[in-house]
């Protein structure tokens, strides 16, 4: 994992994709609807259970080093650790959140200023952390294929005076069609969410394979954002070890991005 990430970090300077490991690799630019504010989110899959992802605005600018492992049934996190991209291709850590019955629990270490903590009560599980970029998301479409609707709770991550968490309500999709999309055969969910304020959306996934190529919502995922979208890029193959889609031992660790200019 430390090598892919070093690779990744290192060809953020270059323009020749680098060698790697591991399932696929999808490159993705999430931005507002009108597509300011482009950031480029990169989500690997290590092995079955595990995410990881890698996000950067610029070329050679610091990035963060996001990896999840998800319950055994893909559709959920137990325990994320933030961090940023060291230069040796490591997570510079400097926090947790964990899934404590229906409670998210975070403590944090933000560089230069004291260790925190605050909680967040679910209404309803299963969930989407919305600052993971819909990667939990991916993991699940790209193990179930789901051709009916589904539903997953939608908090975020939003230090204010309001506390440290925002709940969105619940992100319900519906079924709507068989259809092409950015070159794509792809299936179209119509996304709605039910909370204060409530918000509309679209999600295609590949037909074949499962994976996002674009979702759309009319609610930011991160403070400086009005929206949000995510439109796939590419699709890069690694070599897929061994067992790459058999069951995983049920690691409960994860990392996640916190930026600490927001804490």
């Amino acid at each position: 994992m430390r090598r892919l990430l070093l690779l990744l970090l290192l060809t953020g300077c270059s323009t020749t994709p680098p060698p790697a490991t591991g399932d696929a690799i999808y490159h993705y630019v999430r931005s507002n609807r009108d597509s300011s504010e482009p950031e480029h989110v990169v989500q690997f899959r290590p092995a079955r259970t595990r995410i990881a992802v890698y996000k950067w605005v610029e070329k050679c600018t610091t990035a963060a080093y996001v990896t999840a492992v998800m319950d055994d049934g893909l559709r959920e996190g137990r325990l994320f650790n933030a961090g940023k991209v060291a230069r040796d291709g490591s997570q510079a850590s400097f926090g947790t959140l964990a899934l404590d019955g229906f409670a998210l629990v975070a403590e944090v270490d933000p560089p230069g200023s004291p260790h925190f903590s605050a909680w967040h009560q679910l209404k309803s599980r299963p969930y989407l952390l919305y600052d993971f970029d819909f990667a939990d998301l991916n993991a699940f479409l790209q193990t179930h294929r789901p051709r009916a609707d589904f539903a997953f709770q939608l908090p975020v991550v939003w230090p204010g005076k309001g506390g440290f968490f925002k709940d969105y309500g619940q992100l319900h999709a519906r079924y709507a069609a068989l259809e092409q999309h950015l070159g794509r055969l792809a299936v179209r969910f119509d996304l709605g969410v039910d909370g204060d304020p409530r918000s509309a959306g679209a999600l295609w996934i590949d037909a074949a394979r499962g994976f996002i190529v674009e979702a759309e919502l009319g609610l930011p995922n991160h403070q400086e954002y009005r929206d949000f979208r995510l439109r796939l890029e590419r699709v890069e193959r690694g070599a897929g070890p061994p067992g790459m889609r058999s069951p995983a031992p049920n690691i409960q660790v994860a990392l996640l991005e916190i930026d600490a200019s927001r804490v």
